[in-house]
Protein backbone atom coordinates (compact mmCIF):
# COMPACT_ATOMS: atom_id res chain seq x y z
CA UNK A 1 0.00 0.00 0.00
CA UNK A 2 3.26 2.48 1.27
CA UNK A 3 4.67 1.91 -2.34
CA UNK A 4 1.59 2.13 -4.35
CA UNK A 5 1.12 5.55 -2.58
CA UNK A 6 4.16 6.97 -3.60
CA UNK A 7 3.84 5.95 -7.20
CA UNK A 8 0.66 8.05 -6.86
CA UNK A 9 2.19 11.15 -5.31
CA UNK A 10 5.33 11.14 -7.77
CA UNK A 11 2.75 10.94 -10.83
CA UNK A 12 0.19 13.25 -9.08
CA UNK A 13 3.48 15.53 -8.72
CA UNK A 14 4.68 15.08 -12.70
CA UNK A 15 1.68 15.69 -13.72
CA UNK A 16 0.60 18.63 -11.74
CA UNK A 17 3.35 20.67 -12.44
CA UNK A 18 2.55 19.92 -16.30
CA UNK A 19 -0.37 21.06 -16.31
CA UNK A 20 0.68 24.45 -14.84
CA UNK A 21 3.12 24.78 -17.42
CA UNK A 22 0.49 24.11 -20.19
CA UNK A 23 -0.18 26.68 -22.24
CA UNK A 24 1.17 25.40 -25.06
CA UNK A 25 0.13 22.89 -27.75
CA UNK A 26 0.83 19.58 -26.79
CA UNK A 27 1.21 18.13 -30.27
CA UNK A 28 4.23 20.29 -31.03
CA UNK A 29 5.59 19.72 -27.82
CA UNK A 30 5.17 15.89 -27.09
CA UNK A 31 7.91 13.24 -28.65
CA UNK A 32 7.55 9.72 -28.54
CA UNK A 33 10.62 7.26 -29.11
CA UNK A 34 10.43 3.51 -29.07
CA UNK A 35 11.69 -0.15 -30.56
CA UNK A 36 10.44 -3.53 -30.71
CA UNK A 37 13.08 -6.29 -30.61
CA UNK A 38 12.93 -10.38 -31.11
CA UNK A 39 15.74 -11.98 -29.30
CA UNK A 40 16.15 -15.51 -29.92
CA UNK A 41 18.75 -16.90 -27.31
CA UNK A 42 20.24 -20.19 -27.13
CA UNK A 43 22.25 -21.20 -23.80
CA UNK A 44 24.30 -24.17 -23.22
CA UNK A 45 26.45 -25.54 -20.52
CA UNK A 46 26.77 -28.58 -18.59
CA UNK A 47 24.57 -30.54 -16.36
CA UNK A 48 25.20 -32.41 -12.97
CA UNK A 49 26.65 -35.20 -15.18
CA UNK A 50 28.90 -32.99 -16.97
CA UNK A 51 26.90 -33.54 -20.18
CA UNK A 52 26.31 -30.69 -22.50
CA UNK A 53 22.74 -28.94 -22.35
CA UNK A 54 21.05 -26.69 -24.16
CA UNK A 55 18.14 -24.56 -23.60
CA UNK A 56 16.32 -22.05 -25.99
CA UNK A 57 14.48 -18.89 -24.99
CA UNK A 58 12.23 -16.06 -27.13
CA UNK A 59 12.46 -12.38 -25.69
CA UNK A 60 10.00 -9.83 -27.28
CA UNK A 61 11.01 -6.44 -25.76
CA UNK A 62 9.15 -3.36 -26.15
CA UNK A 63 10.30 -0.06 -25.53
CA UNK A 64 8.88 3.18 -24.88
CA UNK A 65 9.78 6.88 -24.21
CA UNK A 66 8.09 9.62 -23.84
CA UNK A 67 8.77 13.41 -23.41
CA UNK A 68 6.94 16.16 -22.58
CA UNK A 69 8.56 19.90 -23.12
CA UNK A 70 6.90 22.15 -21.00
CA UNK A 71 6.96 26.34 -21.34
CA UNK A 72 10.18 27.98 -20.20
CA UNK A 73 12.67 25.37 -18.35
CA UNK A 74 10.61 22.39 -17.79
CA UNK A 75 10.93 18.62 -19.65
CA UNK A 76 9.35 15.42 -18.62
CA UNK A 77 10.12 12.00 -19.34
CA UNK A 78 8.23 8.39 -18.59
CA UNK A 79 10.14 4.98 -20.66
CA UNK A 80 9.16 1.77 -19.86
CA UNK A 81 10.06 -1.42 -21.19
CA UNK A 82 7.25 -4.31 -21.78
CA UNK A 83 9.33 -7.68 -21.81
CA UNK A 84 7.49 -11.08 -23.21
CA UNK A 85 9.37 -14.59 -22.29
CA UNK A 86 8.95 -17.98 -23.46
CA UNK A 87 11.12 -21.39 -23.94
CA UNK A 88 12.55 -23.94 -22.77
CA UNK A 89 14.94 -21.46 -20.07
CA UNK A 90 11.48 -20.90 -17.84
CA UNK A 91 10.60 -24.57 -17.82
CA UNK A 92 14.34 -25.50 -15.90
CA UNK A 93 14.10 -22.15 -13.83
CA UNK A 94 14.60 -23.10 -10.21
CA UNK A 95 11.48 -24.61 -8.67
CA UNK A 96 11.43 -22.18 -5.37
CA UNK A 97 10.82 -19.16 -7.19
CA UNK A 98 9.78 -18.13 -10.81
CA UNK A 99 11.19 -16.28 -13.19
CA UNK A 100 8.69 -13.60 -12.72
CA UNK A 101 9.37 -13.28 -8.91
CA UNK A 102 12.96 -12.34 -10.20
CA UNK A 103 11.60 -9.74 -12.58
CA UNK A 104 9.62 -8.24 -10.52
CA UNK A 105 12.31 -7.39 -7.89
CA UNK A 106 12.68 -3.73 -8.43
CA UNK A 107 15.81 -1.87 -7.14
CA UNK A 108 14.47 1.56 -6.67
CA UNK A 109 13.01 2.47 -3.50
CA UNK A 110 9.91 3.35 -5.36
CA UNK A 111 8.39 -0.55 -6.94
CA UNK A 112 7.74 0.30 -10.17
CA UNK A 113 8.05 -3.15 -11.66
CA UNK A 114 5.73 -6.15 -12.35
CA UNK A 115 4.98 -9.37 -14.15
CA UNK A 116 1.26 -9.64 -15.49
CA UNK A 117 1.88 -13.19 -16.92
CA UNK A 118 3.87 -15.44 -14.28
CA UNK A 119 4.30 -19.19 -15.20
CA UNK A 120 5.88 -21.86 -16.61
CA UNK A 121 5.70 -21.39 -20.05
CA UNK A 122 5.04 -17.84 -20.39
CA UNK A 123 6.47 -14.85 -18.47
CA UNK A 124 5.32 -10.79 -19.28
CA UNK A 125 7.01 -8.06 -17.87
CA UNK A 126 6.99 -4.49 -17.37
CA UNK A 127 8.97 -1.96 -15.41
CA UNK A 128 9.12 1.54 -15.67
CA UNK A 129 12.87 3.15 -15.58
CA UNK A 130 12.32 6.63 -15.92
CA UNK A 131 10.30 8.54 -14.34
CA UNK A 132 11.40 12.28 -13.66
CA UNK A 133 10.31 16.07 -14.00
CA UNK A 134 13.38 17.95 -15.31
CA UNK A 135 14.26 22.05 -14.16
CA UNK A 136 17.34 23.52 -16.73
CA UNK A 137 18.31 26.95 -17.20
CA UNK A 138 22.15 28.81 -18.17
CA UNK A 139 23.40 27.61 -14.43
CA UNK A 140 21.25 25.01 -13.09
CA UNK A 141 19.84 21.50 -14.45
CA UNK A 142 17.97 20.30 -11.54
CA UNK A 143 16.14 16.23 -11.97
CA UNK A 144 14.29 14.40 -9.58
CA UNK A 145 12.48 11.31 -10.04
CA UNK A 146 13.76 7.83 -11.60
CA UNK A 147 16.76 8.76 -13.77
CA UNK A 148 20.00 7.42 -14.74
CA UNK A 149 23.14 9.18 -13.03
CA UNK A 150 26.18 8.43 -15.36
CA UNK A 151 29.62 9.58 -13.59
CA UNK A 152 32.08 6.85 -15.21
CA UNK A 153 34.42 8.08 -17.50
CA UNK A 154 35.35 4.54 -19.31
CA UNK A 155 33.80 2.73 -21.92
CA UNK A 156 33.87 -1.12 -20.04
CA UNK A 157 34.32 -0.59 -16.25
CA UNK A 158 33.46 2.20 -13.98
CA UNK A 159 34.58 2.82 -10.86
CA UNK A 160 33.33 6.10 -10.18
CA UNK A 161 29.49 5.16 -11.27
CA UNK A 162 28.76 5.04 -7.66
CA UNK A 163 24.43 5.10 -8.86
CA UNK A 164 23.87 3.22 -11.83
CA UNK A 165 26.90 0.77 -13.14
CA UNK A 166 26.58 -0.61 -16.70
CA UNK A 167 27.78 -4.56 -17.35
CA UNK A 168 29.38 -4.12 -20.88
CA UNK A 169 27.88 -7.76 -21.70
CA UNK A 170 24.37 -7.05 -21.16
CA UNK A 171 24.16 -5.11 -24.79
CA UNK A 172 20.29 -5.37 -25.01
CA UNK A 173 19.70 -2.95 -22.53
CA UNK A 174 21.27 0.43 -24.13
CA UNK A 175 19.41 2.27 -21.74
CA UNK A 176 21.15 1.15 -18.39
CA UNK A 177 19.10 1.09 -15.31
CA UNK A 178 18.32 4.40 -13.66
CA UNK A 179 17.77 5.20 -9.59
CA UNK A 180 14.98 7.01 -7.89
CA UNK A 181 16.80 10.14 -6.51
CA UNK A 182 17.14 13.72 -7.15
CA UNK A 183 20.41 14.78 -9.21
CA UNK A 184 21.75 18.75 -8.86
CA UNK A 185 24.02 20.28 -11.21
CA UNK A 186 25.70 23.68 -11.48
CA UNK A 187 27.80 25.49 -13.80
CA UNK A 188 30.38 28.23 -13.54
CA UNK A 189 31.25 30.22 -16.07
CA UNK A 190 35.29 28.94 -16.32
CA UNK A 191 33.32 25.46 -17.68
CA UNK A 192 33.87 23.64 -14.20
CA UNK A 193 30.36 22.33 -11.96
CA UNK A 194 29.41 21.15 -9.34
CA UNK A 195 27.23 17.93 -9.19
CA UNK A 196 25.17 16.40 -6.54
CA UNK A 197 23.06 13.20 -6.29
CA UNK A 198 21.28 11.61 -4.05
CA UNK A 199 19.72 8.36 -4.15
CA UNK A 200 16.99 7.73 -1.95
CA UNK A 201 15.93 4.56 -0.09
CA UNK A 202 13.81 2.86 2.74
CA UNK A 203 16.65 3.14 5.44
CA UNK A 204 19.81 5.42 5.44
CA UNK A 205 21.96 2.37 5.55
CA UNK A 206 21.54 1.63 1.82
CA UNK A 207 21.43 4.97 0.33
CA UNK A 208 23.29 6.47 -1.66
CA UNK A 209 24.55 10.21 -1.40
CA UNK A 210 27.40 11.64 -3.42
CA UNK A 211 29.33 15.43 -5.21
CA UNK A 212 31.64 15.62 -7.59
CA UNK A 213 33.31 18.39 -8.77
CA UNK A 214 34.69 18.82 -12.74
CA UNK A 215 37.12 20.87 -14.17
CA UNK A 216 39.48 21.36 -17.26
CA UNK A 217 43.08 21.60 -17.18
CA UNK A 218 45.46 21.13 -19.92
CA UNK A 219 43.23 19.92 -22.12
CA UNK A 220 42.00 17.13 -20.07
CA UNK A 221 38.63 17.07 -17.96
CA UNK A 222 39.10 15.86 -14.28
CA UNK A 223 36.36 14.89 -11.47
CA UNK A 224 36.78 14.44 -8.15
CA UNK A 225 34.23 12.30 -5.91
CA UNK A 226 33.00 12.67 -2.28
CA UNK A 227 29.87 10.93 -0.71
CA UNK A 228 28.68 7.77 1.24
CA UNK A 229 28.13 4.76 -0.59
CA UNK A 230 25.33 2.27 1.18
CA UNK A 231 27.90 1.56 4.58
CA UNK A 232 30.95 2.82 3.19
CA UNK A 233 32.54 6.45 2.65
CA UNK A 234 33.76 6.58 -1.09
CA UNK A 235 36.24 9.18 -2.77
CA UNK A 236 37.02 8.76 -6.30
CA UNK A 237 38.96 10.39 -9.20
CA UNK A 238 38.65 10.59 -12.86
CA UNK A 239 40.13 11.93 -16.10
CA UNK A 240 39.70 12.06 -19.65
CA UNK A 241 41.73 13.34 -22.22
CA UNK A 242 43.68 12.38 -25.26
CA UNK A 243 47.50 11.42 -25.89
CA UNK A 244 47.80 12.36 -29.51
CA UNK A 245 45.09 11.43 -31.37
CA UNK A 246 44.37 8.39 -29.09
CA UNK A 247 41.77 8.76 -26.17
CA UNK A 248 42.82 8.05 -22.64
CA UNK A 249 40.72 8.00 -19.57
CA UNK A 250 40.67 6.67 -16.14
CA UNK A 251 38.81 6.65 -12.68
CA UNK A 252 39.87 5.30 -9.20
CA UNK A 253 37.23 5.06 -6.24
CA UNK A 254 38.54 4.03 -2.58
CA UNK A 255 35.82 2.98 -0.23
CA UNK A 256 35.90 2.57 3.27
CA UNK A 257 33.64 0.75 5.73
CA UNK A 258 31.97 2.72 7.97
CA UNK A 259 30.86 -0.30 10.13
CA UNK A 260 34.14 -2.28 9.65
CA UNK A 261 37.04 -0.61 10.43
CA UNK A 262 39.52 -3.35 8.52
CA UNK A 263 37.38 -3.61 5.26
CA UNK A 264 38.16 -0.73 2.65
CA UNK A 265 38.47 -1.35 -0.77
CA UNK A 266 40.31 -0.13 -4.10
CA UNK A 267 38.95 0.21 -7.63
CA UNK A 268 40.74 1.51 -9.91
CA UNK A 269 40.64 1.11 -13.92
CA UNK A 270 42.26 3.30 -17.56
CA UNK A 271 41.71 2.48 -21.23
CA UNK A 272 43.10 3.57 -24.41
CA UNK A 273 41.42 3.52 -27.57
CA UNK A 274 42.19 4.91 -31.50
CA UNK A 275 40.06 4.90 -34.69
CA UNK A 276 41.50 4.27 -37.43
CA UNK A 277 40.52 6.41 -40.65
CA UNK A 278 39.95 3.16 -42.59
CA UNK A 279 36.73 2.18 -39.89
CA UNK A 280 39.10 0.02 -37.40
CA UNK A 281 38.54 0.91 -33.72
CA UNK A 282 41.05 -0.67 -30.98
CA UNK A 283 40.02 -0.37 -27.37
CA UNK A 284 42.28 -1.63 -24.38
CA UNK A 285 41.01 -1.42 -20.65
CA UNK A 286 42.72 -2.53 -17.37
CA UNK A 287 40.88 -2.87 -13.62
CA UNK A 288 42.26 -3.60 -10.67
CA UNK A 289 39.76 -4.70 -7.98
CA UNK A 290 41.84 -5.04 -4.23
CA UNK A 291 39.14 -7.30 -2.90
CA UNK A 292 38.93 -9.73 -5.95
CA UNK A 293 38.12 -13.69 -4.64
CA UNK A 294 39.65 -16.39 -6.69
CA UNK A 295 36.31 -18.06 -7.69
CA UNK A 296 35.64 -18.60 -11.19
CA UNK A 297 32.58 -19.75 -11.88
CA UNK A 298 32.04 -16.05 -10.22
CA UNK A 299 32.55 -14.87 -13.76
CA UNK A 300 29.11 -16.17 -14.86
CA UNK A 301 27.79 -12.62 -13.23
CA UNK A 302 28.78 -11.33 -16.49
CA UNK A 303 26.47 -13.09 -18.93
CA UNK A 304 23.40 -11.16 -20.44
CA UNK A 305 21.80 -14.87 -20.24
CA UNK A 306 22.09 -14.77 -16.37
CA UNK A 307 20.90 -11.17 -15.53
CA UNK A 308 23.58 -9.83 -15.95
CA UNK A 309 23.67 -7.53 -12.94
CA UNK A 310 26.39 -5.86 -11.18
CA UNK A 311 27.31 -3.09 -8.06
CA UNK A 312 30.82 -0.94 -8.36
CA UNK A 313 32.06 -2.91 -5.77
CA UNK A 314 31.86 -5.88 -8.41
CA UNK A 315 32.62 -4.66 -11.69
CA UNK A 316 34.82 -7.62 -11.91
CA UNK A 317 35.09 -10.62 -9.07
CA UNK A 318 39.12 -11.13 -9.46
CA UNK A 319 41.54 -8.85 -9.05
CA UNK A 320 43.48 -8.05 -12.60
CA UNK A 321 41.05 -7.79 -15.56
CA UNK A 322 42.35 -7.01 -19.16
CA UNK A 323 40.05 -5.95 -21.56
CA UNK A 324 40.75 -5.65 -25.39
CA UNK A 325 38.29 -4.97 -28.35
CA UNK A 326 38.68 -4.44 -31.65
CA UNK A 327 35.35 -3.34 -34.63
CA UNK A 328 35.91 -3.00 -37.94
CA UNK A 329 33.13 -1.19 -40.39
CA UNK A 330 32.92 -3.11 -43.62
CA UNK A 331 29.94 -1.43 -45.44
CA UNK A 332 27.48 1.61 -43.90
CA UNK A 333 25.35 -1.61 -43.32
CA UNK A 334 27.68 -3.85 -42.35
CA UNK A 335 30.11 -4.17 -39.02
CA UNK A 336 31.99 -6.70 -36.91
CA UNK A 337 33.07 -6.22 -33.14
CA UNK A 338 35.30 -8.69 -30.98
CA UNK A 339 35.84 -8.15 -27.48
CA UNK A 340 37.76 -9.94 -25.00
CA UNK A 341 37.99 -9.90 -20.90
CA UNK A 342 41.18 -11.90 -19.31
CA UNK A 343 40.44 -12.47 -15.74
CA UNK A 344 44.35 -12.74 -15.14
CA UNK A 345 44.68 -14.10 -12.13
CA UNK A 346 42.15 -16.58 -12.20
CA UNK A 347 42.76 -17.62 -15.84
CA UNK A 348 38.85 -16.85 -16.73
CA UNK A 349 38.43 -15.71 -20.10
CA UNK A 350 35.20 -14.13 -21.27
CA UNK A 351 34.72 -13.24 -25.44
CA UNK A 352 32.05 -11.61 -27.55
CA UNK A 353 32.18 -11.40 -31.35
CA UNK A 354 29.65 -9.86 -33.12
CA UNK A 355 28.21 -8.43 -36.18
CA UNK A 356 25.55 -6.14 -37.48
CA UNK A 357 23.73 -5.99 -40.53
CA UNK A 358 21.31 -2.40 -41.48
CA UNK A 359 18.43 -4.39 -43.31
CA UNK A 360 17.08 -0.59 -43.71
CA UNK A 361 17.00 2.43 -42.05
CA UNK A 362 14.95 1.19 -38.85
CA UNK A 363 15.39 -1.88 -39.03
CA UNK A 364 18.52 -3.99 -37.68
CA UNK A 365 19.54 -7.71 -37.28
CA UNK A 366 22.25 -8.75 -35.11
CA UNK A 367 24.09 -11.56 -34.44
CA UNK A 368 26.27 -11.92 -30.50
CA UNK A 369 27.69 -14.37 -28.91
CA UNK A 370 29.46 -15.08 -25.26
CA UNK A 371 31.47 -17.61 -23.87
CA UNK A 372 33.54 -18.35 -20.82
CA UNK A 373 36.01 -20.01 -19.72
CA UNK A 374 38.62 -21.28 -17.69
CA UNK A 375 42.27 -21.24 -18.88
CA UNK A 376 44.83 -21.80 -16.40
CA UNK A 377 44.17 -25.51 -15.98
CA UNK A 378 43.23 -26.38 -19.56
CA UNK A 379 40.92 -24.97 -21.50
CA UNK A 380 37.06 -25.49 -20.17
CA UNK A 381 33.94 -23.81 -21.26
CA UNK A 382 31.75 -22.35 -18.47
CA UNK A 383 29.03 -21.90 -20.32
CA UNK A 384 28.34 -20.08 -24.16
CA UNK A 385 25.09 -18.14 -25.29
CA UNK A 386 24.32 -17.45 -29.19
CA UNK A 387 22.08 -14.49 -29.34
CA UNK A 388 19.91 -13.56 -32.38
CA UNK A 389 18.35 -9.92 -33.03
CA UNK A 390 15.81 -8.16 -34.82
CA UNK A 391 15.13 -4.93 -33.69
CA UNK A 392 12.74 -2.28 -35.10
CA UNK A 393 12.76 1.72 -34.14
CA UNK A 394 10.01 3.72 -34.80
CA UNK A 395 9.43 7.50 -33.63
CA UNK A 396 7.17 10.49 -33.97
Amino acid sequence: MIVKLRIHILIILLFSSVAANAQWKLKDNFQYRGYVKDLRVLSLGDDSLGNTQSLQQNLIHNRMNFRLFGRKHWTYALELRNRVFYGEFLKYYPRTNTYGDLLETDPGSVDMSWSWIDDRNLVAHTTIDRLWAHYHSEEWDIRFGRQRVNWGQNLVWNPNDLFNVLNFADFDYEERPGMDGVRIQRYFESGSGLELAYQYNDSWEETVAAMMYRFNKWNYDFQFIAGKYINDVALGVGWAGNIKASGFKGEATWFESTVDSINSQLLASCSWDYSFKKGTYLHTSFLFNSEGTSDLNRLMQLSAAQGGQLNVKSLMPNKYSLFLQTSHQFHPLLSTDIAVIYAADIGGLFTMPSIGYSLRQDLDLSLVGQGIFGVQDGFTSLGSAVFLRLKWSHST
